[in-house]
């Protein structure tokens, strides 16, 4: 009787902690969304390259909320590159990260940025920091 309770207790628990770690799950997307979406208004652009293994890792940090800021393709053989406006904006390195104004380039990080780094940038707060 007592191992029935407690294999019935550890089921229980399983269960609760997997709908708490969903329920986690949903609000850390749905705060990234938010966030993306700020950056995205801001002006805030990611110049990048499929072949980029930093640049890979700067999306990862997204998830699949990347898909809401974009990125501008620098590589030639890239999906939609835009290789004459990564040559306007002088990218010498990706990625880079290039807050803009009416088209004017206000400020720019080249490299790996965290989450703070960006909010920072970009004037977006982060949701539950």
């Amino acid at each position: 009787m007592k191992n029935l309770l407690l294999i019935i207790t550890l089921t229980f628990l399983v269960f609760v902690s997997g709908c708490i770690s969903q329920e986690r799950k949903i609000e850390e997307s749905t705060e990234l969304n938010s966030f993306a979406k700020c950056l995205r208004d801001s002006g805030l652009k990611m110049y990048g390259s499929y072949t980029c293994a930093i640049c890979k890792k700067q999306r990862s940090l997204f998830d699949s909320s990347f898909e809401i800021i974009g990125e501008v393709e620098c590589h030639p053989r890239g999906e939609n590159p835009e290789t004459e406006r990564c040559l306007k904006m002088d990218i010498q390195k990706t990625p880079t990260w290039i807050l803009e104004k009416d088209e004017i380039e206000i400020k720019r990080l080249e490299g790996y940025q965290t989450l703070e780094n960006l909010a920072e940038l970009s004037g977006c707060q982060i949701m539950g920091a």
